[in-house]
């Protein structure tokens, strides 16, 4: 609301802004983890401006005003950063060991079924507010099958279900959107990052691991067991972007199911696979 003064009257005028003309905003959700990459949930934001924002203070809620997360004191998101709010930093890190920009811990879980996001700022004046839904028209396959819910473009209100779009992997907190990324290859481009079922599955004592990476960068595929003691490194090494197959060999370890994990600039994908003998 604003004021307006001249000299036979005050007269208010009400100003009704956009949801989406906030510089801070929901941009990325995890509600429902592939079991085989189980972070727990977590939400990532975005400051979009150009100019710093002091975040001491805000709240995320969900649709219940009884759950809330209150970010610390100084607290800064800087001009064009991401921050994730995670519910359990360790299973978070065992997936995504690389992403610093993080925080703990919501003490709630978000709704598989749909739910209402929330953030305020720290006098609780609502910032931006999501309200997805596991069902059409939102994206389905968040639910459980891995992708998180991602923003199509931050200059979108995001509080429409056309703004959202499935991410690669298991998504991308922290940095920025997949399909912002897919974009900047090329309409022509048709590589994606992603990471394959390997094949055979169940296997003894071999099995091959196919992937492919967009963009040239420093590339890791590695297998850990369920405790999340690594058992080997597949790949470590800069590769250009293309097609690969690896072969794993599992002569000297025990039955049992395997975790294998890829990273590239910023974005890793998780499969499970099994070993019988």
């Amino acid at each position: 609301m604003s004021w307006k003064f001249n000299s036979l009257s005050l007269i208010a005028l009400f100003i009704s802004l956009p949801a989406f003309a906030q510089s801070v905003i929901i941009n990325e959700i995890n509600y429902n983890s592939a079991p085989e990459a189980d972070t727990e949930d977590w939400v990532e934001i975005y400051n979009r401006s150009d100019a710093a924002v002091d975040i001491s203070g805000w709240i995320i809620k969900d649709g219940n005003d009884d759950n809330e997360f209150i970010f610390e004191a100084s607290t800064i998101l800087d001009a064009g950063a991401y921050l994730v709010i995670v519910r359990d930093l360790d299973d978070f890190k065992l997936v995504f060991p690389n992403v610093t920009n993080v925080v703990d811990s919501i003490d709630f879980n978000f709704s598989n079924a749909g739910e209402l996001i929330r953030l305020y700022d720290s006098s609780e004046v609502l910032i931006d507010q999501v309200e997805y839904d596991d069902e059409s028209p939102w994206p389905t396959e968040p639910d459980g099958d891995g992708p998180t819910l991602e923003l199509r473009d931050p200059d979108l209100n995001n509080d429409l279900p056309s703004s959202w779009s499935v991410s690669t992997g298991n998504g991308t907190p922290g940095s920025l959107n997949s399909i912002l990324s897919s974009n900047e290859t090329g309409a022509d481009d048709p590589l994606r990052f992603k990471l394959s079922q390997n094949y055979p599955n169940p296997f003894n004592p071999s099995t091959s691991i196919s992937y492919s990476i967009a963009k040239p960068g420093m590339v890791k595929l590695e297998v850990f067991d369920l405790l999340g003691q690594k058992i080997a490194s597949l790949v470590d090494q800069v590769q250009t972007s293309g097609e690969y197959d690896v072969s794993f060999e599992a002569s000297d370890i025990p039955s049992g199911i395997y975790i294998y994990r890829l990273s590239n600039n910023g974005q890793t994908s998780i499969r499970k696979m099994t070993l019988i003998k």
